[in-house]
């Protein structure tokens, strides 16, 4: 590997991210956020079921054609 791919390597690994809800810089005590405010909106997002993973589902309901049935 050259020396600029291994720069960039290691500044990815290294990159800080901000608090999900926010964007501020993430607090130690309440990670991955940055406030008990945040860590509380995260909570009643997922107590509301704002946070979904899409299926692939036909109108009526019944999997779509390919779909293992168990």
């Amino acid at each position: 590997m050259n020396a600029k791919l291994i720069d960039l390597t290691a500044r990815r690994r290294t990159k800080k991210r901000g608090c999900p809800i926010c964007g501020k810089p993430v607090q130690d005590k309440f990670r991955p956020f940055c406030s008990e405010h945040c860590r509380r909106v995260d909570l009643d997002r997922w107590h509301k079921e704002a946070y979904r993973v899409p299926s692939e589902e036909a109108a009526d309901g019944e999997p779509v054609k390919g779909d293992d049935e168990g």
